[in-house]
């Protein structure tokens, strides 16, 4: 990632999972800067771990692999990692520009009826509101599988003209309904290019009002088939069989407060996500 230097572009925090450390409550590791779910497995002796490392990497000695498992009492587990600090509850990372695309080297192999993603997502903290505005999002979606290394290099999709203050990235093994076994080898995650502040998203898909305490309504330009809502732990919470409107509601006040993922499947094949926080 060369061009991360070139162009004055912060790395994300250890992209390349080369840094691994012992975790503070476990006999096992995490990628440094990363938060995993390992500690629910950690909690049933013998049970598989959701994130691993793995060697040697697409680039450099290694990378991670997340996994959807099945632990005892908790049943399955999809595979889910995310910038940030377990221990001080810290989501994602201090970052200010705003670069044109995101990439990643992944191999997969998602079963079928599941999917998997991977995904960077930028904020900005507004103090009227006091919570943190969405500035713009990419997203790799994954269905089926690839043996080998992919480069993937995908546009930043931005939704406001400012820069953001944090960025996050997200890695989920499963997303809709999980199937045990799906996972995804993830190495040499980074940004590249710089986007004018002036730019806009092209897409018409609206949310409003992000925060929410309860209904959000979801407008796009073209008809939407399925409306599917999720967590940052990959889990599925909402679903709507939309049929073929441009709008549909959404009624959030059962969900816990934190930041969501919303899935749009229109009608012509097409998708896109945006992000919505439950205030």
């Amino acid at each position: 990632m060369a061009a991360w230097a070139s162009i004055g572009i912060a790395q994300i925090p250890n992209g390349g999972f080369e840094a691994w450390e012992d975790a503070p409550l476990g006999d096992y590791q995490e990628p440094t800067g990363w938060v995993t779910l390992n500690g629910l497995s950690a909690l049933v002796p013998g049970s598989p771990m959701s994130c691993e490392q793995g060697s040697p990497g697409s680039a450099g000695s290694y990378y991670a692999t997340v996994t959807t498992v099945n632990i005892t009492g908790f049943g399955l587990i999809p595979g889910v990692i995310y910038t940030g600090d377990e221990m001080t509850g810290t989501m994602g990372f201090a970052y200010s520009a705003r670069p044109n695309t995101f990439s990643a080297q992944l191999q997969y192999a998602i079963n079928p009826g599941d999917a998997g993603m991977v995904a960077a997502y930028f904020t900005k903290w507004n103090p009227v509101t006091q919570h943190s505005d969405s500035v713009g999002i990419a997203v790799v979606q994954l269905s089926g599988s690839a043996g080998a290394w992919v480069p993937y290099n995908v546009p930043v999709q931005y939704y406001l003209p400012v820069y953001p203050d944090t960025a996050h990235v997200v890695v989920v093994s499963s997303m809709n309904s999980p199937v045990a076994g799906s996972f995804v080898k993830v190495d040499d995650l980074g940004f590249d290019g710089v986007a004018a502040v002036a730019e806009q998203s092209a897409s018409a898909v609206k949310l409003y009002p992000s925060p929410t305490t309860g209904p959000v309504q979801v407008t796009a330009d073209r008809a939407i088939g399925r409306v599917s809502v999720v967590d940052l732990t990959g889990r599925t919470v909402m679903e709507h069989n939309v049929g073929a409107a441009r709008q549909v509601d959404l009624d959030m006040a059962r969900l816990q407060t934190g930041r969501y993922l919303v899935q749009l499947q229109f009608v012509d094949g097409g998708r896109q996500v945006r992000t919505v926080v439950r205030q």
